[in-house]
């Protein structure tokens, strides 16, 4: 009777439980080794800070050797991290050796943490010893600022039939940093690449990137999420794909014929499965299960209020200066606002597109209403556009072919930028152009041809804050176009040719030309499905007057990958590499978590391509973010 009762009351506590709970553990679950994995990440995340590090087995994370204190430098902390990583290695090797006789103290304390264990799986162990730095400060900041969104992506994600849990993604992905940018190219908090970007529908720009809107990258997210799902079948394996791609999961699944997580994690032994993303999941359960009760580990913890805010929809093209000098917005509150509007808007003249939906503080509704009448009343005249035209100057240009084009002088090009060679202008560089109502210094020329130092007109006003002043050859560290294969050939009337170069798809040309990808195919005969590849030819269709648009944006869109790029890193020095057996360059990117141009860029005796050759010396740049880092498993 009594074994009755009790049998009873489980049944009636389990009834008892929240469906959601359920729901959770069914959809995310977190069994066998996996836990060691989450219980070791929630450590990471909650129990030691950036400055400080667990050297621990990469292949068994209960095993975790010490904590250590690091300096606040970033070069001196990993010196110091691989210092103490080789420390371990060393003891592990030694009590190996010795097989548990005559140990030292710190031998000793080894052998506690591990237990006694062959020497030949000591040896083993001391190959797979690893740094981890700790997340603590980090963690709780991007908590803190998850509040700005949380609220709104989570409903984006209830509309879409999506578990709430995957809107504690971006926790592993950037922190929630808006601002977040890896050094290939990943931005936002969810850390969209351009390509996938454009697969879901989010504009990127040279003036507007919503990659870094929060809410717009949530829907794209949730869509690339659910088509993960409808793919692979489980939300484990669809979170893992969104790191590690679909295709390599899918490999995985067919490998080893199953599709449980737990089973690929231990089991598949995928060149390109390492450690980030063997652990990609477990770090995302991790944050789920701290973020869904914070002050169990922090607990000061106090949930912030969301601001608030309105929308405008710009009924005309506007720049920056036009918004905040008529509704006295400070440019920090637009920024902050806005994070979609690129950084070049805010140090030029560029005009937001027609249609923007502009965020604003909340305001009262008479005074919403005044501002969207404000800025839909403003006279914008078609000489003032041209104020902040910006061209962008293609390999093979001069200043004479640029005067050509917008109908002014090579004297007023080289006046309005001051620049100081005009025979040194590069690709990349980025040259303003003068409008009718601009002030503009023409200095009399003398007998010998030489521009006088002093002006005779009216006193140009030096660039503003940001802008460059451009007075000699590009620098290996600043964004230029050098090495692109940018030239169009003109093969019949209406028919150029042009080179794939890096990143850029069919949608980009058919987008650039104002034509469309189907045509483009049938133009190359290129089938549905087939891919386009660097360094391939191929002819588009386009009006002449059509070039120099497709010109500037082309130019734009690489321009703006290495503006993005030097805003966030900097280039302090090179190594070499050599190439070994086996290597491919897409390998040697992705260990050194670098982008194809940047390497591209840096080689000075011949140009990089994908055919290497063994014992090749290959110039890599030593790259040191100026920001926080923007993702603990950057994309593959």
């Amino acid at each position: 009777m009594h074994r009755n009762l009790i049998t009873i009351l489980f049944f009636l506590s389990f009834l008892l439980i929240k469906p959601s709970l359920l729901a959770a553990e069914e959809n995310f679950p977190v069994k066998g080794n996996l836990r060691t994995r989450v219980d070791f990440w929630k450590k990471v995340y909650t129990e030691v800070t950036t400055t400080e590090a667990f050297i621990h087995d990469s292949v068994d994370l209960s095993v975790i050797y010490k904590k250590v204190s690091l300096s606040s430098s970033r070069r001196k902390r990993i010196r110091e991290a691989k210092k103490e990583k080789r420390k371990i290695a060393s003891l592990l090797r030694s009590i190996a050796k010795k097989k548990y006789q005559n140990l030292s103290d710190q031998e000793s304390e080894i052998v506690q943490i591990v237990g006694k264990r062959e020497p030949s799986v000591l040896r083993k162990m001391a190959r797979t010893v690893r740094y981890q730095y700790g997340l603590r400060d980090r963690y709780y900041t991007g908590l803190i600022r998850s509040y700005t969104y949380m609220e709104e992506i989570q409903k984006i994600f209830s509309e879409l039939g999506l578990p709430l849990e995957l809107s504690y993604l971006p926790h592993v992905e950037s922190s929630f940093n808006y601002r977040a940018y890896s050094k290939i190219g990943a931005a936002g908090i969810w850390q969209f690449m351009r390509g996938t970007a454009r697969l879901y529908k989010l504009k990127v720009s040279y003036i507007i990137d919503e990659r870094r809107d929060p809410l717009k990258a949530a829907v794209a997210a949730a869509k690339l999420l659910k088509a993960n799902y409808k793919l692979l079948g489980t939300w484990p394996l669809a979170l893992t794909a969104y790191n590690h791609g679909p295709r390599s999961v899918s490999r995985a699944i067919r490998k080893l014929g199953t599709t449980d997580i737990g089973e690929i994690i231990e089991g598949y032994k995928g060149r390109r499965f390492g450690f980030a993303s063997k652990n990609f999941y477990a770090t995302f359960m991790a944050t789920v299960e701290i973020s869904k009760n914070p002050t169990r580990y922090f607990p000061s913890f106090n949930k912030p209020k969301a601001p608030e805010s309105n929308t405008i929809k710009l009924a005309q093209s506007l720049t920056v200066k036009h918004i905040t000098s008529n509704l006295r917005i400070p440019v920090a509150i637009l920024k902050e606002f806005n994070p979609s509007i690129r950084r070049v808007a805010y140090r030029s003249n560029l005009f937001l597109p027609k249609g923007f939906v502009l965020n604003v503080p909340k305001v009262k509704d008479s005074l919403l209403k005044t501002y969207t009448s404000t800025l839909r009343n403003l006279k914008i005249d078609r000489e003032e556009m041209q104020l902040g035209h910006l061209h962008i100057v293609s390999r093979g240009e001069s200043l004479f072919d640029i005067s050509r084009i917008y109908k002014t002088t090579i004297t007023k090009l080289i006046a309005f930028n001051r620049i100081s060679n005009p025979s040194r202008i590069f690709p990349g560089m980025k040259i303003k152009i003068p409008g009718k109502k601009d002030q503009v210094i023409v200095a009399k020329l003398s007998r010998q041809r030489k521009i006088e130092t002093k002006p005779v007109i009216k006193k140009i006003l030096p660039p503003k804050l940001g802008e460059p002043r451009f007075i000699g050859p590009p620098l290996a560290s600043t964004a230029n176009l050098a090495s692109y294969a940018l030239d169009i050939k003109k093969v019949s009337r209406g028919i150029y040719q042009i080179q794939v170069e890096i990143e850029e798809t069919l949608g980009h040309f058919a987008e650039w030309a104002r034509s469309r990808a189907h045509s483009i195919r049938n133009l190359n005969l290129i089938r549905y499905g087939a891919h386009i590849n660097l360094g391939q030819k191929l002819k588009l269709r386009m009006s002449e007057k059509r070039i120099e648009v497709f010109k500037r944006r082309r130019n734009q869109f690489h321009l703006s990958l290495q503006e993005d790029f030097y805003n966030n890193f900097k280039v302090n020095g090179k190594d070499e590499y050599r190439v070994r057996k086996g290597d491919t360059l897409l390998d040697i990117l992705k260990r050194k978590k670098l982008p194809y141009w940047l390497v591209r860029k840096e080689q000075k005796k011949f140009k990089l391509n994908h055919r290497l050759a063994v014992g090749q010396l290959l110039s890599i740049p030593e790259v040191e973010s100026l920001t926080p880092e923007s993702s603990l498993f950057p994309k593959n």
